[in-house]
């Protein structure tokens, strides 16, 4: 049946998908085996948006204004661009997906979304972590879904655990995932060069994992959904098996690693699964989680072996236009992702952003970010240094230059309207 222009149910996602990656090809693949609409298609690379629309079976056809968009539309056919604004301009589309992983394209698509009344479902993490919390307030005060993705560990944890268990009236005192390599917080794309071929990644991408900010990140993320604080800068980090979990994550009067309750942290050694650890102060309750073998208290391990970005973006995607639901987004603003040098920097270099070979990321409580002029790693690209850095230090605003763009415009408004 032709889909023109206008046919499209209200109750139904017609999907904008930009940055056609790793993440995104998976996206349209899911896409495409459900029979959901995508209308759209943007990727900068266009002959990589062509290989990956064909391998996925759907037939395309290239539009570079809105003139020919509406025409391909009124065909049937699905768009491939390299422009933005398209995916602003048409109509029809109720979702974009930002697959992208760039932070100021992120902003751009966020922003200007939210504007034309575009749900949007943010896989593109490094955003979320930096104005999450600015873009989920619009968007809320807008009537318009920002998500992040259920398939990432921050949506997974929250879907699957810390939002059902607090439902049923469970403490959950500690949140968190398996970091899946091993950390080097000093790596560069150049020490990772082998590996990515191997994984079929992005260098930067890859070594954004490696040194820990792609973590720092995701639990900065959760951290804003949840109001749940790292312990430490960094948080602790250890290295653990599941039989272990809730003996470790005790305070440290109880035997444990912790100075508080209600953290985020990462765990080496449990990849890629994520978990919470809950409690509750009800016998009755507590004896039946023992019966169902969840353990023997007082804190309970719930794990999920597993998390699925890019194949359950999707339903990110459906739930924020069928039900008008987030899978999580930001409630508040309780942490930053904060900049540390990856070796002495000279007064006038240039920051490279994240994975890149400058700095690395390091979650911080926003409340002493804040009030110690911290710079968030997603505002660091592109910063010139006034002063020299030793490695390993923290980065301040008074340090760097940084050069007019909308991440750092939305960031500012953030600190005045987000608590």
């Amino acid at each position: 049946m032709n889909q023109g222009r206008g046919s499209f149910s209200l109750r139904m996602p017609v999907i904008a998908v930009v940055g056609l990656g790793k993440m995104g090809e998976t996206i349209i693949h899911h896409i495409k085996r459900t029979g959901h609409k995508l209308l759209i298609a943007i990727e900068i690379n266009i002959d990589r948006g062509r290989d990956v629309l064909a391998k996925a079976g759907i037939k395309y056809r290239l539009a570079s204004d809105i003139e020919e968009a509406h025409k391909i539309l009124d065909e049937g056919e699905t768009i491939l661009t390299d422009c933005l604004d398209l995916a602003l301009d048409i109509e029809d589309i109720n979702v974009i997906i930002d697959a992208t992983g760039n932070i100021d394209v992120g902003a751009y698509i966020a922003w200007k979304g939210i504007a034309k009344k575009k749900n949007i479902v943010m896989l593109n993490a490094e955003l979320d972590a930096t104005i999450g919390p600015v873009l989920a307030s619009i968007a809320r005060s807008s009537g318009i879904v920002y998500t992040g993705d259920l398939g990432d560990e921050p949506g997974t944890i929250m879907h699957y655990l810390y939002e059902p268990l607090s439902r049923i009236g469970l403490d959950v005192i500690v949140a968190g995932k398996g970091k899946n390599n091993p950390l080097n917080p000093y790596a560069t794309p150049s020490d990772l060069l082998e590996m990515s071929k191997k994984e079929n990644l992005n260098p930067r991408i890859l070594t954004s994992f490696i040194d820990g900010t792609k973590t720092m990140i995701e639990m900065t993320i959760l951290s804003n959904a949840t109001g749940l604080l790292p312990d430490i800068r960094g948080m602790h980090g250890p290295s653990s098996d599941l039989a272990n979990l809730t003996r470790l994550y005790r305070l440290k009067t109880d035997g444990g690693i912790l100075n508080q309750l209600h953290v985020v942290d990462y765990v080496i050694g449990i990849a890629p699964g994520v978990f919470v650890i809950a409690t509750i102060d009800d016998d009755v309750i507590m004896s039946n989680l023992k019966y169902l073998k969840v353990g023997e208290g007082p804190n309970f391990l719930f794990y999920r072996p597993y998390h699925l970005p890019g194949s359950e973006t999707l339903l990110s995607a459906v739930r924020a236009v069928v039900e008008n639901k987030p899978v999580i987004q930001a409630m508040g603003y309780y942490s930053e992702t904060v900049a540390a040098a990856k070796r002495d920097l000279s007064v006038g270099e240039k920051i490279d952003g994240i994975g890149g070979y400058t700095v690395y990321g390091l979650i911080e409580k926003r409340d002493i970010s804040s009030s110690t002029g911290m710079l968030p790693i997603g505002l660091a690209e592109g910063a010139t240094l006034k002063r020299s850095i030793r490695k390993d230090e923290i980065l301040t605003l008074d340090d760097v230059e940084i050069p007019n763009k909308l991440v750092y415009d939305l960031w500012r408004i953030q600190q005045k309207i987000c608590k």
